[in-house]
């Protein structure tokens, strides 16, 4: 089956799953102009088979590629960047295991894999860097990382991430979505990563939209920021916790916040500016406060309305890194993207980093 994930600038984002018959091998997905798909093919135990990011219309994947390429790291290129600049879009740079201290610019079309987050690591060694950066690189998928270790150091990294421009800031992924001459089309599908000790896990800047979807965001100072964005974004399914100042933040952005756990920050959810997307059937436990607003706007969610929920969402073992939901948890069959959202063992999807169709990661 697969899982098409769509971003469109004058609706909220829509999910979609279709299950495919045994053996095909192709199949067809409708769009519209302009219309951001995130595309997941999974296989029969719910494990991720494939996957990649489309702009209908606009699209460098795959026709460039008519045999898309897997380049290694290291066993083909000693580092990331080599392997990423020798790549052409629909190709897959895959990296093992391991700890990797450089840092990355992708381009168009690029699927860059590691081997599962717990295993491959990027390291900013505290230095006020930008991990990943997909700036003005369209249809790309990052998955299977822990980004760690970025430091402040930049002009504005240690003021509020609302007052400067976004490329003014150290984030462990980031992306502008607009160059010299206007907007650039800037689009992503990160997945199935750790974000750890950042001074900011992730952010989007300026119509850099994403799918940022089956993360953790963990003992960053500021997890998921979207910086004068104007745009849509998705983010669900997804574990913040313990993140010093915000889980998110929304300054002008039209973010989809579904199916997340936000625990344990200073504020929940920080919002600048009148643009609001969906806020659905989040978890919050022990924030300062789980809600805060610039401009002093009416509340854009309440407890106890549209799922959200105040409560302790019972993890395995969060000390330890796990992040599972324990039995009894309130995140278990408790997740609303879609009517058809469903965990890979049939039952209705979770809340937090495990639930969902994308659900089976480590």
């Amino acid at each position: 089956m697969f899982l098409v994930s769509r971003l469109h600038a004058s609706r909220p984002a829509q999910e979609s799953v279709t299950v495919v018959g045994a053996g095909s091998q192709e199949f067809e997905i409708p769009g519209t102009q302009g219309e951001v798909l995130a595309v997941s093919v999974l296989d029969r135990t719910g494990a991720l088979a494939d996957t990649a990011m489309v702009q209908v219309g606009a699209s460098t994947w795959p026709e460039e590629a008519k045999q898309p390429r897997v380049l290694r790291v290291p066993q083909d290129y000693t580092n990331i960047q080599a392997a990423v600049d020798a790549a052409k879009a629909g190709d897959t740079v895959r990296v093992s295991s391991g700890t990797y201290f450089e840092t990355v610019r992708l381009k168009s079309g690029i699927r860059l894999l590691g081997s599962g987050a717990r295993w491959t690591v990027l390291d900013g060694g505290g230095a006020p860097v930008k991990l990943v950066d997909f700036s003005g690189a369209s249809d790309v998928v990052v998955a299977g990382f822990t980004f760690q270790n970025v430091g402040t150091g930049n002009l504005c990294d240690d003021i509020d991430v609302m007052s400067c421009s976004g490329n003014w800031y150290s984030s462990a992924v980031f992306a502008d979505g607009h160059t010299d001459e206007g907007q650039a089309p800037t689009s992503a599908l990160l997945m199935h990563n750790i974000f750890r000790n950042n001074s900011i896990g992730a952010m989007l800047y300026f119509h850099a939209r994403a799918v940022v979807r089956n993360n953790l965001f963990v003992g960053n100072t500021h997890g998921f920021v979207a910086n004068h964005f104007q745009d849509v974004a998705l983010v669900a399914n997804n574990v913040f916790w313990e993140n010093t100042q915000e889980a998110i933040v929304s300054q002008a952005a039209y973010l989809d916040i579904i199916n997340n756990v936000l625990a344990r920050s200073e504020v929940g959810v920080y919002y600048s500016y009148i643009q609001t997307g969906r806020v659905r059937c989040n978890v919050f436990f022990e924030n300062g406060t789980n809600s805060a607003d610039f401009y002093l706007e009416p509340p854009r969610f309440e407890m106890g309305k549209d799922g959200n929920v105040e409560l302790e969402p019972l993890f395995q073992s969060p000390e330890a890194g796990n992040f599972h939901p324990a039995a009894g948890s309130p995140l278990l069959d408790a997740g609303c993207l879609d009517s058809f959202g469903r965990d890979r063992d049939g039952t209705p999807e979770d809340i937090g980093a495990y639930g969902g169709p994308l659900g089976s990661w480590q």
